[in-house]
Formats: C-alpha cells, structure tokens, sequence
C-alpha cells in the first residue's frame, strides 16, 4: 500500500523506555486486526522480520551454520529497506556475538569451526583467544552483554540485550513517519515488550539459551561428530 497513514495512526502508543512499558496496549488479536491494512507483499515482509527478530526454535539442528548465516543474509537482502536490513542485521550480529562467547567456552573447539552471520565473523576467528573479540570499541554494546554473560547472569543479560535492541527499533521507528519500517519496528517493539511481560527467570533463561545456542547446534566438533556417527537430530 502507498500510504501507511491509516494504519500508523491506528496502532497505539508504546513507552519510549521498555522497562516503564508495564502491560501491552492492545492484544495480538487486536494488532492483526490493525495490520490487516497492509498489502500482501508488505504482510511478508513483516513476518520475515518477526521471523529473524524473534525465532521460534524448531529443534531442526541439521542445517548447518554456514548454510544457516546464508539463509538469514538471502532473507535480510529480500528487505528493499536500508533501515529495516539495519535493524535486522543488528538483531542477528548480537545473536552471532553472543554465540560465540558461549561456543568458545566448550572444550576442544577452535577458531576454524565458528561460523557466523554479519561483518565480525571473520574478526572473531582472527582475535579468538581475546577477552571479547578485540571488538570493545568497535560494538559499544558487547562488553556490557559479555560481562553480564561471563558472570551467568542470564536475565540480566536479556533484558539489557532488549532495552538495547528497543532503543534501536525505536530510533528508526521515529526516524520514518508513516512508512512500512514504522510499522514494521513497532511490531518488533511489540514482540520483545510480549515476551517481557509475559516472562520470569526461567523464561529469560530458556530465550537467552536458545539465542546464543542456535548457531551452534550443527557446529564445528559438535557436526563432525555428529556426521561421523549419523545422528543428525530430525
């Protein structure tokens, strides 16, 4: 649809700051009602990027990581948004950055067998053996998120990993009136306020697991064992 207007205007209004955003303005019901107005190309586009900003683990682990990382660069290239690709390719760097602090904790793993999606993939195998990567004033975010991590505080780890993601959303949101990513980022914001309003400690547990976890489901030792031995998960 040429004129998102209608529909920007229908959607409420959610809290500039995610930890006052204490209940949803509206049931998911009600957005999908709201959202109806989008045409059908635009109403793919949205779900491929709640798809990518907010994944459902399936238990598939038989893809492997490099073919994963393409999937999701194949998928992000399909957004004609500059702004939209931006915030989905921050979500999914995070997601790799934090993968790898977790992978490089497992015995008998190296360099070589991380694969990655985003520009720090080959960064991370060049500066393994650093504290986070050499990468501290290049991803403002990372030490704060590889602290929180290294001290196993997990729900802490997902919620400032949240408020920065928000903040992210919220930016482009407020950068473009009226358009598809304006719709799009409020979804988006939707989605994280959701799974915080409806979470506990076990949750945030469960979330943060299987965000750093994905990418390393078929990796490295891990594949090649699981190769040698034919038991790829189904």
């Amino acid at each position: 649809m040429a004129d998102y207007y209608t529909l920007v205007v229908a959607l409420p209004w959610l809290h500039e700051q995610m930890e006052k955003c204490t209940q949803l303005p509206l049931s998911r019901i009600a957005l999908e009602k709201r959202l109806s107005l989008l045409s059908d190309a635009d109403w793919q586009l949205l779900r491929l990027a709640e798809q990518l900003y907010h994944p459902v683990a399936k238990g598939d682990t038989s893809l492997p990581d490099r073919d994963r990382a393409m999937r999701w660069q194949q998928q992000l290239d399909s957004f004609p948004s500059e702004a939209l690709r931006a915030c989905l390719g921050l979500r999914l760097e995070m997601q790799t950055l934090l993968a790898a602090l977790r992978y490089r904790r497992r015995p008998e793993t190296s360099a070589e067998h991380f694969q990655g999606f985003g520009r720090w993939t080959p960064w991370i195998r060049r500066h393994w053996q650093e504290p986070f990567f050499g990468l501290e004033t290049q991803v403002d975010y990372l030490e704060e998120l590889g602290l929180l991590f290294e001290q196993g505080r997990t729900g802490d780890l997902q919620n400032r990993m949240d408020q920065y993601l928000w903040q992210n959303l919220l930016a482009t949101e407020r950068s473009h009136h009226f358009t598809l990513e304006t719709v799009i980022c409020f979804v988006l914001r939707w989605g994280l306020a959701e799974r915080r309003l409806s979470g506990d400690a076990d949750t945030a547990l469960t979330a943060f697991e299987g965000l750093s976890g994905e990418l390393m489901q078929s990796s490295g030792i891990q594949q090649q064992l699981e190769q040698m031995f034919e038991e790829f998960n189904t």
